[in-house]
């Protein structure tokens, strides 16, 4: 183009010797100065970012089988096989159809515990389709997060164990940030901290001040997601345990109340009735208390039964 918006016109011979000299020069880029534009694959492969989405691996040891993964796929590729391993026991870990998955990397994304990871392993294809249906064995490599430079962040909280916990007060009295609040079980004589993560400022001062060190400073992955919380209702809770039994983070502890022991015969009393307590700190949302309780005494918004 030319000043005026006017097309430049172009001899006979701007139509040949251009054409020729841009391929001549790829010609001498390519074979003279050994600089292809291409990859001659496969005796050439590329190296792909580690942030690649390709082939699921699973590291056995950290994957605590809680199903988020299996509940967030959005094409239904993955589920929760039952294992007998002869060091971890009787287990469940996730396993993937790649002939269903659109690799979105959702399922690495919400693991608790990064134990999910997607490599830059790519060269899947198969034909038979039964082939790309792979077991939790199939994807097992306890090995690979030790290699994986891993982006997210991880964060010190205080987690809680309930069962240490003797409700002195003295975490929630000596926190700077105010984000404890002592709040009482219902239908017991206990007290429990509850801790406002978000307004944390993780300097550890209430496991330092804790005489049954029943909180300890814990380093946890933050999540992408917004996990749903369980919430109990009371009025319907038998006490079973299933919830608590169910649980993969062991957020789940079931309290003796008072006054509900049954007089058996010879007027003795029975042992009292149980209430599960939830410890919301270590709850991951994957909903498995809500599918295991048949009593309708657990609800969980989103999750399905």
């Amino acid at each position: 183009m030319v000043a005026g918006g006017r097309p430049r016109k172009r001899g006979s011979l701007g139509f040949v010797l251009k054409p020729m000299k841009r391929t001549g020069s790829q010609l001498v880029r390519t074979l003279i100065l050994g600089k292809p534009n291409t990859v001659l694959y496969p005796e050439q492969k590329l190296d792909l970012p580690q942030v690649y989405r390709g082939k699921h691996v699973l590291d056995f040891k950290k994957c605590i089988g809680c199903g988020n993964c299996v509940t967030i796929c959005p094409n239904d590729c993955m589920w929760l096989e039952k294992i007998d391993d002869p060091e971890l026991g009787k287990i469940e870990r996730p396993g993937v159809d790649l002939g269903r998955c659109l690799f979105c990397g959702f399922c690495a994304e919400v693991c608790p515990t990064v134990a999910l990871h997607m490599t830059t392993e790519f060269e899947l294809a198969n034909d038979k389709r039964d082939e790309l249906k792979l077991g939790p064995k199939d994807i097992r490599d306890d090995a690979f997060g030790s290699t994986f430079t891993e982006e997210r962040q991880k964060r010190l909280v205080p987690v809680l164990d309930l069962s240490k916990c003797n409700g002195c007060e003295k975490c929630a009295g000596e926190c700077p940030e105010i984000c404890i609040a002592m709040m009482p079980i219902e239908k017991t004589d206990a007290k429990k901290p509850e801790i406002n993560l978000s307004k944390c400022s993780s300097k550890g001062i209430c496991a330092e001040v804790c005489p049954e060190k029943a909180l300890t400073m814990t380093e946890v992955y933050e999540s992408y997601f917004e996990m749903p919380e369980p919430k109990l209702m009371l009025d319907k809770c038998s006490g079973c345990g299933a919830c608590a039994r169910k649980c993969p983070s062991e957020a789940i502890y079931m309290y003796e109340m008072p006054g509900t022991e049954k007089t058996l015969k010879g007027g003795k009393k029975g042992k009292p009735k149980k209430r599960a307590v939830f410890v919301l700190e270590k709850c991951v949302g994957c909903g498995r208390c809500y599918q295991t309780c048949r009593f309708d005494a657990i609800s969980m918004s989103g999750v399905e039964r």
